[in-house]
Formats: C-alpha cells, structure tokens, sequence
C-alpha cells in the first residue's frame, strides 16, 4: 500500500521492528534527506544567508528584543520540524523498537492508544528528534561554512541526481531481485526435473518375452486374491473394510444352529484397487494375494470371479517352464 499519511508511514515501519525502519531501507535517501534539511533550516554548514561568522547573526543584526526572539525562534522550530519528519519517515516514529531497550509491557501500553500510551509515545517521538537535533548541532560544530557555488554544485550536480536515480533506480532494483529470484527458483525446478527424468532414463528396462516368459514378482506384490471357501465364515469383515465395498457374499442362516452357510463370495477385479485390506484383515485367512496379474480380457464381466474362479490357484512364477528355463542360464547363475 501506497500512502503519504505520516501514521501509515509509521505503522508501515513497526510491522518489522527495529530493522524495518526506513533508515535501513532507503538509507542514501535517508543521508540525502538529512543533508537536505540541515541546508533548507539554513544551519551551518549551509548558512549561507545569515553568515554568522562574518556578519554578526546576518540580517538578524538588524533586529532586536522581541523581534530578534522571533526570528531566532522561528529558525530553532523549523530546525525541530525537520528533525521531526526524519524521525517520523525513517526512524520509525513513536515506536519502541530498538535491540536491547525493548520494553514488552511498554511497547504494549504504547500499542494500546491509551493516555498513557500515547504520553510513552510523544516522549519516543522527541528522543529520536533530540537525536537528530544532536547530529544537526554535531555537524554545525565539526563542518565549516560552504561557499555558495559548492552549495549550488552539492544541490544541483549531487543531491538531486542522485535523490532522481533512487526514485527511479530503486523500484527497478527491487523487479530485478524478484525477477532473479523467481528465475533461480524457475532453474533450481527445471534441474530437479531434469536429474528426474535422467535417473529414468539411464534406467535399465525390464523387457521379458511376454507372453512366453512371466514376470518375477516382488514379495509385496499383490495380484489376483485366492479365495478358500472352506474357510470363509460369511463374517462380511472384507465387505466393511474394503474402500469400495467391492467384495459380494451371500449367505443363508441355518436353522438348526444360529450359524451362517456361504452361498456365494465374488469380487469384480475391474474395480479392485488391490489395497490388501480385505487379506489383511480377514479372521480366518480364508484370502490371500497371488503373484497372478494378467487381467487381460475381451469383457469386463469376466473380470468378475465367483468362489470356483477364486478358489483356483495359479501357478507359482518360479514354478513355471519358462522361468525356470531363464533362472538355469549360466549368464544369471554367474551373477
């Protein structure tokens, strides 16, 4: 946000404490400022018109009693006006963030807007502008007068160039940070792609002779389940855990005995999404996962397995003719 209030230029500065000041943003800006002031309160070295040194206060000689009052005083407010704009544009204003003078209960009382809140910060205010006023004085006796053209060369061929390139320089320099930055962000990105897709590719593939040869499965592999029929109790505990609720069983209660006799147990392979949890948490181990995975059909509906369909178990992949034929090559027995 964008804004020439002097309490938005403050609140702008305390969101990020001490080093949230502008000082520390713009601090050519701040010394430009500094050295700007000190000259318009016509204050050495910059006291061009009144040349204390030679003329005895100037054209104020002129004046005096209550009118030279005036005047003297005149220059001394403007003097405090300034160094209270550079408290309040780059100092941070009534906030009390400094490192090691931090105060939370004051800084809370100051943030609160109460009375007394408000007295803690006019008192932070005129600290940090006696501060300034002390820099002011400071300079007034270290520095010695200028002539008028070094005022006119400092004003003219220094400060303003130099006050322009920031106004317009600094919002280019911040687009240029953001614009490396997404840029660094946009190669670190395009790198982790790039070592991703050479890892695949210097992959070695895995090519078998389908459909002669079989794939050797891995020990976690789930493929098709195996049913035993003689051990399902129709408990429906794969019905309840299955994400789906894919698994089918009907059964009939018996008469004689309150017990349940299985009817029928199906599942549709062309909707499991083989999670295991059916096998996993079946009470009688009545199923289990095979290393069977070929599904390939003409129709869907052949994908739906009955108990009979279930109960066939495939043969073992180390079982097999072919597999057995390629695991007794000398090539792999060497390895």
């Amino acid at each position: 946000m964008i804004s020439l209030s002097t309490v938005d230029i403050v609140e702008a500065q305390s969101k990020y404490g001490f080093w949230g000041w502008n000082l520390w943003r713009q601090p050519i800006g701040f010394i430009i400022f500094l050295i700007s002031s000190l000259a318009e309160c016509e204050r050495l070295p910059f006291d061009l018109p009144e040349e204390e040194e030679e003329l005895v206060a100037g054209y104020q000689t002129e004046y005096s009693g209550i009118k030279f009052d005036l005047f003297y005083i005149a220059s001394h407010l403007n003097l405090l006006v300034s160094s209270l704009f550079v408290t309040v544009l780059y100092l941070g204003g009534w906030n009390l963030s400094i490192p090691y003078i931090f105060v939370p209960e004051i800084f809370g009382i100051n943030k609160g807007g109460k009375f007394f809140g408000t007295l803690i910060g006019i008192f932070i205010t005129l600290a940090k502008t006696y501060l300034v006023l002390f820099i002011h004085i400071a300079t007034r006796w270290t520095l010695p007068r200028l002539r008028m053209d070094q005022l006119l060369n400092l004003g003219w061929k220094f400060l303003l160039p130099i006050s322009l390139d920031i106004q317009h320089m600094l919002p280019m320099i911040i687009e240029f940070i953001n614009y490396g930055q997404q840029t660094i962000r946009a190669a670190k990105y395009i790198g982790q792609v790039f070592m991703i897709t050479l890892s695949h590719a210097n992959r070695l593939p895995v090519t078998i002779q389908y459909p002669y040869e079989k794939l050797i499965t891995s020990e976690r592999f789930q493929g098709r389940i195996h049913f035993e029929f003689d051990k399902c109790i129709a408990c429906e505990v794969c019905v309840r855990l299955c994400l789906i609720d894919l698994p089918v069983v009907d059964w009939k209660l018996k008469t004689d005995i309150p017990k349940k006799r299985l009817l029928n147990y199906s599942i549709d392979f062309g909707i499991c999404i083989f999670c295991g949890n059916c096998v996993e948490y079946c009470p009688t181990n009545c199923l289990s996962m095979t290393e069977e995975y070929e599904f390939s059909t003409y129709d869907r509906q052949e994908l739906n397995y009955n108990q009979i369909a279930l109960g066939c178990l495939p043969m073992s992949v180390i079982d097999d003719h072919t597999i057995r034929t390629i695991s007794n090559l000398p090539q792999i027995n060497n390895e």
